[in-house]
């Protein structure tokens, strides 16, 4: 009889998927404790107990950024097939980010592992007719939002819906929110600038984020705007990107930011979800390569919208500029269009409340709970 612990192997390539699989982590150690985390992991990951094997963390990118780190990407996933082989995992569990975890998940399954995706990948939103894969690849989906169970299952996918691992943390609202007519009235703005969490996000945005700071500062002298950075190696990068321009920059506080400001400009992803928990309208960007886009992008994209709080509420919401060419021109009057617009600022904020409300699953159960008690129900115990 073998002795070994249960082992899971566990794939995560994002800063946000390395938070939310270190909670699964945490939350399936606290049912059974002598499971063994080895995989593709972040910092999190690792504190929470994973033994890691790379970390994509810091490399990661969206839309279609892969597709210019092939080189890297090939001679990684040589490594982890083979070291898979060699680990025979019990279970894998991929996080998110299809571009590495389809190919890993196929190496379980020929190493015999069953698999276990959480945080479903975005089928419905480009090249759907990937959900053939992922009935092919996957044993069981944990999807975050809300409309992807029956999507999936009608599709073949054994999905079920967890609830969005993100508000398993998010602090309640403030009561009363920060009041936008005396922001708009007398031009007090407090407004949150979010560069994304990965330093060529941050690198490719932060220029623009300052311009709008500028263009704010110039016509309501009394605002303030505060650049957030998810941790100390994001603020080296946003200092960097700043070239000594006087900024304030708050690290680790992006939820103490949020849960003060009348407005956000942000780049595209989960932090925008946070955003809207908080009911701060918003303006999203994401800088993408526009020849790429041009020849990949409009073939693959099946939503009329790339934004998370748009694709959830089925209407433009907030204004999204992606893909964004990096014209700050484009970003400053954009913001300065809806700044003006205080009935505008009303009824956003009034739609984002709406639409992150039912991601929260009801205390006490979480999300990573959730997700956990599936995982643990495919290794038998």
């Amino acid at each position: 009889m073998s002795t070994r612990p249960p082992t899971i192997f566990i794939s995560a390539a994002e800063a946000s998927g390395d938070e939310h699989a270190s909670n699964l982590m945490r939350a399936i150690h606290r049912r059974a404790p002598d499971v063994r985390f080895v995989g593709v992991a972040g910092e999190k990951m690792a504190a929470a107990g994973c033994e890691v094997l790379a970390d994509m963390t810091r490399k990661a990118s969206m839309l279609l950024g892969p597709v210019f780190q092939l080189g890297y990407y090939i001679r990684l996933l040589r490594r982890l097939r083979r070291q898979i082989r060699e680990l025979r995992p019990d279970l894998h569990i991929p996080v998110d980010s299809p571009a590495l975890n389809w190919h890993l998940a196929s190496a379980a399954r020929q190493a015999g592992a069953p698999v276990f995706y959480y945080i479903a990948p975005q089928v419905w939103a480009w090249a759907p007719w990937r959900v053939r894969k992922l009935a092919r690849l996957t044993d069981r989906v944990a999807c975050i939002l809300p409309f992807e169970q029956r999507y999936l299952r009608d599709r073949g996918v054994d999905a079920t819906y967890v609830g969005h691992p993100l508000f398993d943390t998010l602090p309640d609202r403030g009561d009363p929110l920060p009041d936008l007519a005396d922001a708009w009235a007398e031009g007090t703005w407090r407004i949150a600038l979010l560069p994304g969490s990965r330093p060529g996000e941050i690198k490719a945005h932060t220029p623009a984020l300052l311009a709008a700071a500028k263009r704010i500062g110039r016509r309501w002298p009394k605002a303030t705007c505060t650049i957030t950075a998810r941790a100390a190696r994001c603020a080296e990068a946003v200092r960097d990107a700043c070239r000594d321009e006087p900024i304030d920059i708050a690290v680790g506080r992006t939820r103490e930011v949020l849960a003060d400001a009348h407005f956000a400009v942000a780049v595209s992803g989960t932090v925008t979800l946070e955003a809207a928990h908080f009911g701060v309208p918003m303006v999203i960007v994401y800088r993408a390569n526009r020849t790429a886009y041009r020849l990949l992008g409009r073939l693959l994209l099946r939503t009329p919208h790339l934004a998370l709080p748009n694709i959830l509420a089925g209407r433009r919401v907030v204004p999204e500029l992606m893909p964004w060419n990096g014209n700050r021109r484009e970003v400053t009057e954009m913001v300065m269009e809806v700044l003006d617009d205080v009935g505008w600022l009303f009824e956003a904020r009034e739609a984002l409340l709406a639409l992150s409300a039912p991601l929260r699953v009801e205390p006490p159960a979480t999300a990573s709970d959730n997700a956990a008690k599936l995982a643990l129900e495919m290794l038998g115990r």
